[in-house]
């Protein structure tokens, strides 16, 4: 009877053993007063090392969540620091601003770009605002119009908007959606300091 029983204990220890070794360090071997014997000296061991497993495991998860949790945090930030390099408003002159863009514009970028440099227009006054596009790859189709909505909506602050670096192809979505849409012409000049130019030269003109 007593070998029957034995039997019993190492097949539920083995069963034991099995399921820490995949992970599972929540079951602990049942401890019989009865069996005062070798083998309940090995029970005893199994059932603090799967404590001390269970207690390793627990840590591992916090340190994996305080990890994750870090990690979050530094995106976020990181997110937050491609936005503000995304949009770099500068202010040039006195009432004048400038935003060179990089890279491509799709619907996303253009709403930030136009929340962005409509509070620093109506922030600062701004009479005049440069948009140079020379290091815009590509403008979505369907972005155009937000660009050019916003180039309104500057002149409805009372700002002018000057684009500069354009390309044929830019150029060509600007003079159909204006002919579709009716609005007022874009004007545009080649680069970015000869639109800083035309724009001293206006302000010198309205101070004389």
């Amino acid at each position: 009877m007593s070998v029957t029983i034995e039997g019993e204990r190492v097949d539920q220890l083995l069963r034991i053993i099995v399921a820490a070794a995949t992970g599972d360090y929540e079951l602990r071997v049942p401890l019989v007063e009865e069996d005062d014997d070798e083998f309940l000296e090995v029970e005893l061991g199994v059932n603090y090392l799967l404590e001390e497993l269970a207690l390793g495991k627990a840590k591992s998860d916090s340190q994996r969540q305080q990890l994750e949790a870090r990690a979050e945090e530094l995106a976020h930030q990181q997110s937050e620091l491609v936005q503000a390099l995304s949009t770099p408003v500068i202010a040039v002159w006195p009432g004048v601003l400038a935003l060179p863009l990089v890279g491509r514009v799709d619907d996303e970028r253009a709403a930030r770009i136009t929340a962005v440099l409509l509070e620093r227009v109506a922030a600062e006054r701004a009479t005049h605002v440069i948009l140079d596009l020379t290091g815009v790859g590509t403008i979505a189709g369907n972005t155009m119009p937000g660009l050019l909505r916003m180039v309104r909506a500057i002149g409805l602050l009372g700002a002018s908007c000057l684009l500069t670096g354009i390309s044929p192809a830019v150029a060509q979505q600007i003079v159909a959606l204006g002919e579709a849409e009716g609005g007022a012409p874009v004007r545009a000049l080649a680069q970015l300091s000869d639109a800083l130019a035309h724009v001293l030269a206006q302000k010198g003109a309205l101070r004389g």
